[in-house]
């Protein structure tokens, strides 16, 4: 047996082996472009990777839309990842830095509108026009929806029931008023001076009679307890509850556009202009205020129903269109898009960073197997030899 035979035999043929297992890893990325010689083109250039780079594109994009980035997984992502809680938690933080800052709402809108406020405070007219104008359109449209409507279809059951306990008070109250009044010294002068009118003005021969017998202070004496009795009478007071509900019950009868024309569209006008002023200048002194003090009533709503209902109804309308979204997305473009446009450079760069190990093992084994085949030409030639 010749030994020389034998080791060149083994060293051929795992430098061949491993040679060609290291060639052929590289090729699967390398050349990055074809290669010529002349007008002929140099078989298996590109590598397999550039050369088939759409189909993998083509094919990656259906494997993550058809299996891995499906409708169903996402839905169940949503449902189990724990996504609402986190939202919750996200948008709490947001909304409690928003509400504890101590900046006034004037600061916080010139912070992301400058050109909002005049240099006296006052809203600038090119804000303050366009909000009166839709307020003016709004009264208009209020007031032409309802005109044929009656006042008493516009308040609820439960106003006409507060509205019939309000007639016995103000009655009550009105006829307290009227005892206080006459039991005054005011009101006991003007009792005085309409007896003597009744009785003549004062003067003339029954007037004289009445104030031979009788003084101011003995008429008074007289009268007042009688008047003092009568305004006391629940009869009294059922007779002028009866008579209120009466003059309500004409006023509610009439629509909303006979009550315009009685009082006339002029006053309509200036009151909804004079209301328009009350809220304009309720919202400068809001706008004065700091965040944290007009947000502090809120607060706890905010932090413990605002937040979580929002959280909830968000995720649930993720389930409901998660297939709408996916069709208007189109995943498998966008994949098979950043496929074809990243690097080869950086997939090979990731691939050998994952798989490295076990590149370099096939290149051992190629050298093994190598030195393996040429030990058994070497035998079988010097066995035949």
């Amino acid at each position: 047996m010749n030994l020389w035979i034998v080791l060149v035999n083994i060293g051929v043929g795992s430098v061949i082996g491993g040679v060609t297992n290291e060639l052929a890893i590289r090729m699967l990325f390398r050349p990055l472009k074809p290669w010529y010689i002349g007008n002929w083109k140099v078989p298996f250039t590109p590598g397999l990777i550039p050369r088939r780079r759409d189909d993998i594109a083509i094919q990656m994009g259906r494997l993550v839309e058809e299996h891995l980035l499906t409708t169903e997984g996402v839905r169940r992502a949503l449902a189990q990842g724990g996504l609402e809680n986190t939202l919750a938690s996200w948008m709490n933080n947001l909304a409690m830095h928003w509400m504890a800052d101590e900046r006034t709402l004037r600061q916080a809108l010139l912070a992301a509108v400058p050109d909002l406020f005049t240099e006296d405070g006052g809203w600038k007219e090119g804000v303050r026009a366009p909000v009166q104008e839709k307020w003016d359109a709004f009264v208009q449209h209020l007031l032409s929806q309802y005109e044929e409507t009656k006042l008493r279809e516009l308040i609820p059951h439960a106003g006409q029931e507060r509205l019939d306990a309000t007639f016995a008070t103000v009655s009550q109250l009105l006829m307290d008023r009227l005892r206080g009044y006459l039991h005054s010294p005011e009101g006991q002068q003007t009792l005085q001076s309409m007896v003597k009118s009744m009785l003549g003005g004062g003067g003339g021969m029954f007037g004289g009679l009445v104030g031979m017998f009788l003084t101011d202070d003995k008429i008074i004496g007289k009268i007042l307890p009688a008047l003092d009795d009568l305004l006391q009478s629940p009869e009294l007071a059922g007779r002028l509850q009866q008579f209120l509900r009466k003059e309500a019950d004409k006023l509610l009868d009439k629509n909303v556009g006979e009550l315009v024309a009685w009082l006339g569209r002029e006053q309509i006008d200036d009151w909804s202009r004079a209301l328009f002023a009350k809220i304009e200048e309720q919202s400068l002194r809001l706008v004065d205020e700091p965040l944290s003090r007009l947000t502090a009533p809120i607060q706890e709503t905010v932090q413990t129903n605002l937040v979580p209902r929002l959280a909830k109804w968000m995720v649930e309308s993720l389930q409901q269109n998660v297939e709408r979204i996916f069709s208007r997305l189109a995943i498998r473009d966008i994949v098979t898009r950043q496929v074809e446009g990243f690097p080869i450079e950086r997939i090979e760069e990731m691939v050998v960073g994952i798989s490295g190990k076990e590149f370099r093992m096939i290149t051992v084994l190629g050298f093994i197997l190598g030195g393996i085949i040429g030990l058994v030409q070497g035998l079988l030639a010097s066995w035949l030899g």
